[in-house]
């Protein structure tokens, strides 16, 4: 675009996915609650959308079409199964506690991911982090703590789910890595192609994992039915949002500052929160008095503060 230099359009990108992500969890919630089942039913018909919708985004980003062939090696269709595997199960969790809880308490949360992707690394991958990311994740700890002070805090049941939710995302976010790296070795695509064909094939292959839970879902009452595919429209919308903003911000200015950018999506889930509350969608998100809304930004400042240590420090080190 003409006067736009690609600073400005990644900034503007990468605050668009995380202001989709945090209407993504609002529509997950809103959805999830109004019927029994309801974040079941959501989970899987959205993604089989999602995936379906992927299929010709996957030819089209494939260079030729024998290049399929190409990418049956075990490097890339490994970490693709243990990232879409990691990546539902996360998604699992997290669709459930939303159903909890509201989503300003829930996603600035997220952030512990950083602490399930420490863990991982130097426990399982044997590698070591600078006192700069230990730090982070400190900060990101101390956040956490802060947010589940007072009336504030969630249930210990919703806060251990939505630990093994970022366990999943932190699981799947190596394995996209490993999934992008058997890419670029198997085809001739630039790392940003790789990245795109790699979310894209993951969400083909979750379309196909979920397929059986749809079939299943119409043998069983209550059926979905057209406000469930409605629903699912929705939340594909702004997931998918979610993820071409980011791939966008990625294009343009680098994995670090996307990183940071779309970890204000908790930021914008506080203040989305109060702005719902205010209006009156009290079973979307609780009211809240000042000093409650004070410390649940402060809690997201903290974790965005935190992941944008931990990714530049580890960016530096590598």
């Amino acid at each position: 675009m003409p006067g736009v230099t690609p600073l400005a359009f990644g900034i503007a990108a990468g605050l668009a996915a995380a202001f989709f992500s945090s209407v993504s969890y609002l529509v997950s919630r809103h959805h999830g609650t109004r019927r029994p089942g309801g974040s079941r039913r959501l989970l899987v018909l959205a993604h089989l959308l999602m995936g379906l919708g992927c299929v010709p985004v996957t030819w089209w980003l494939l260079p030729e079409a024998s290049s399929l062939a190409a990418l049956r090696t075990p490097t890339v269709w490994l970490p693709c199964l243990i990232s879409t595997v990691s990546y539902f199960g996360g998604q699992a969790c997290l669709f459930y506690v939303l159903t909890r809880a509201d989503a300003s308490r829930l996603s600035p949360l997220l952030g512990l991911k950083i602490v399930a992707q420490a863990i991982l690394l130097t426990l399982v991958m044997r590698q070591s982090l600078s006192l700069q990311q230990w730090l982070a994740v400190a900060l990101c700890g101390g956040a956490a703590v802060v947010l589940q002070q007072g009336s504030s805090g969630v249930q210990l049941k919703v806060l251990g789910l939505l630990t093994v939710s970022c366990f999943g995302f932190a699981i799947a976010d190596l394995g996209i890595v490993a999934l992008i790296d058997g890419i670029e070795a198997a085809i001739p695509v630039s790392r940003l192609r790789a990245g795109s064909l790699a979310m894209s094939l993951t969400y083909v292959l979750g379309a196909l994992l979920v397929f059986p839970f749809v079939v299943a879902q119409y043998r069983r009452q209550p059926r979905p039915v057209v406000a469930d595919w409605r629903a699912a429209a929705e939340y594909s919308a702004a997931w998918m949002g979610a993820m071409v903003t980011l791939y966008a911000c990625i294009g343009s200015v680098g994995v670090i500052l996307s990183t940071i950018l779309q970890s204000t999506r908790g930021i914008m889930s506080v203040g989305l929160g109060a702005v719902l509350a205010h209006h009156g969608w009290h079973e979307l998100e609780s009211r809240v008095d000042r000093v409650m809304f004070a410390k649940r930004i402060i809690a997201a400042a903290l974790m965005t503060a935190a992941i944008s240590v931990y990714v530049w420090q580890g960016a530096n080190a590598s």
